[in-house]
């Protein structure tokens, strides 16, 4: 039977694809290319189906990496349906707190007023190792630790679908609400992190998703993950995971409160989802070695 060979992510996975098929024809009229998402999310759900039911050796390993696959699919779908509460994005909201907290925007003065090319470099290589971060830690537990690599995935990817999910009803561009900023964020200068950046800008299509950074969300449950399973990894994680939260800011990607909200994000969602784990894993009667 089906549910015999259900893991937690697997669980998971499936709710976060009803939601967004149900939130899809909620907000038909208010989606950009309703339909194209509603196929996706619609495949992206049999094709998990198909390596849940098939048992080849190249077919289970891609069933175990499933989530890391479709987390750029899912992100840049909040973008197509992130106004369907509100009509408009509500940044206003947020940079009246930043200004409350600073008196100014930081997210439009960090950048500028410390603008030199080692700060540049240094906070747009600590903003590029998100990308890095999750793979190479999913990596070194697939081949050592194969449970703590279940875990450890099933925990990411529950902070990055809550993330999500709040971008849908929350609407935030960030630190590129102005004109000015978006310019900055696409204009390849400095030295190559800076350049790597700007070329990821200049390609994506994705915008809003800002409130939480999920960027330092993300980090921040990574961070844990590695300090619980492999700790020298951990310790390197943790100055990385500061500058990358304050890089977010610097490098005009978000409003400081975004960095805020993704630090209880990461950590809150982070230890629900351990708890969340032990519960599934009692229900699934197949679970991964």
């Amino acid at each position: 039977m089906l549910k015999d060979r259900l893991r937690p992510i697997d669980i998971i996975t499936f709710i976060y694809i009803i939601f967004n098929l149900l939130f899809i024809l909620f907000g038909w009229g208010k989606i950009h290319n309703p339909i194209i998402h509603l196929g996706a999310f619609t495949f992206i759900g049999i094709a998990i189906l198909g390596l849940i039911t098939h048992k080849s050796r190249f077919l289970q390993f891609i069933r175990d990496w499933y989530p890391l696959f479709v987390f750029t699919y899912f992100f840049e779908a909040t973008s197509a349906m992130n106004l369907v509460i509100f009509h408009n994005f509500i940044d206003g909201f947020f940079q009246r707190i930043d200004f409350a907290i600073f008196g100014y925007q930081p997210a439009r003065i960090w950048g500028i007023k410390f603008n030199d090319f080692f700060l540049q470099e240094l906070f747009h290589f600590a903003y590029f190792s998100y990308y890095i971060m999750f793979p190479l830690l999913a990596f070194l537990l697939y081949f050592k630790h194969r449970k703590a690599f279940h875990h450890f995935v099933f925990i990411i990817s529950f902070v990055f679908y809550i993330c999500y999910i709040t971008y849908n009803f929350l609407p935030v561009i960030g630190g590129r609400f102005w004109e000015s900023t978006l310019e900055l964020t696409k204009i390849y200068r400095f030295g190559i992190f800076t350049k790597i950046m700007a070329f990821i800008y200049n390609i994506t299509t994705h915008f809003g998703g800002a409130f939480p950074s999920s960027h330092v969300a993300v980090a921040v449950a990574i961070t844990i993950s590695a300090l619980r399973n492999v700790k020298w990894l951990g310790y390197i994680y943790i100055p990385l995971t500061f500058l990358l939260s304050v890089s977010t800011v610097y490098c005009h990607y978000h409003y400081f409160i975004d960095t805020i909200a993704g630090i209880a994000y990461g950590i809150g969602f982070y230890y629900l989802a351990l708890k969340l784990y032990r519960i599934l894993k009692e229900k699934c009667l197949v679970y991964p070695s």
